[in-house]
């Protein structure tokens, strides 16, 4: 057989037998699309596309065979008669892209070297004529080196000397004046301050959890349960009258000067300042 007639024989399929009605054995099984997604995880539009044997709907061909046995093994069925459905469409598939892989090869088999020439000539034509213009053509110094041969033969020019500096002349000496002293300031000393004009100031520190009640003057008496670490500071004019609910907790200074332990933990103390 002569090359030039080369053929591809294309064997005809074998008849198989018709899909069953896959959707009509799902519902005699009692079973939903929702049902088997559930289950196998496989969304409705591959498990419909499997059903109604829409092969083209469905992904690559490893992954849709493994479905098409997930899916036919939960409806009961043996999954061979389905794979063999869309075994058959993933053939007919492939043949028509082998035909035309076999004809170009063919194509390019016959075609006689000599046609290739109109292309190469050419091709060769060009590349020679670059490579003789590139050999003929003078090649340009470098800027660089003209620049510094020009930058030698220049002489500096010459720098001027410093102008003389100008003395400035001297300030006069300012006449000294003596210093002055000044008059001395006499303070006059304060009044001492009886308790009944000068405020009266209370502070007290708590070390422990401590109640008070802090009677100023006239006044209502003033309540309050301080913290560890907490103070509290009071003014009074006349006096403070003041209950301590445990002695050993707070730490009181009046007028600026510390009491020192009142009593013992727990112990409730009554106070009046200045003690009469």
């Amino acid at each position: 057989m002569n090359e030039d007639n080369k053929t591809v024989e294309v064997v005809k399929p074998v008849p198989l037998k018709n899909l069953p009605d896959l959707k009509a054995i799902r519902e005699e099984r009692g079973l939903t699309t929702e049902d088997i997604f559930l289950k196998t995880r496989i969304n409705s539009a591959i498990l419909n596309a499997i059903e109604h044997g829409e092969f083209h709907l469905l992904p690559a061909p490893v992954s849709t065979k493994k479905f098409i046995r997930i899916y036919a093994e939960t409806i009961g069925i043996d999954a061979e008669i389905i794979l063999a459905h869309y075994q058959r469409y993933v053939d007919e598939k492939q043949v028509p892209e082998e035909i035309n892989v076999v004809k170009a090869s063919a194509a390019l088999e016959r075609k006689p070297f000599s046609s290739y020439l109109r292309y190469i000539l050419p091709a060769v034509a060009i590349i020679a004529a670059v490579c003789i213009m590139y050999a003929f053509v003078p090649k340009k110094e470098p800027q660089g080196i003209v620049q510094q041969d020009v930058t030698k033969g220049v002489a500096p020019a010459p720098v001027p000397p410093p102008a003389p500096a100008v003395k400035e002349p001297l300030p006069e000496a300012l006449p000294t004046v003596p210093p002055t002293t000044a008059p001395a300031v006499i303070v006059p000393k304060e009044a001492p301050q009886t308790p009944d004009t000068a405020h009266l100031n209370l502070l007290v520190e708590a070390t422990e959890d401590t109640w008070l009640s802090i009677t100023e003057d006239r006044k209502a008496p003033f309540q309050i349960t301080l913290k560890k670490g907490e103070k509290l500071s009071r003014t009074a004019r006349e006096f403070f009258v003041i209950d301590v609910g445990n002695a050993a907790g707070v730490n009181i200074n009046f007028l600026g000067k510390s009491l020192g332990t009142l009593g013992r933990k727990g112990q409730v103390v009554h106070l009046r300042l200045p003690q009469q």
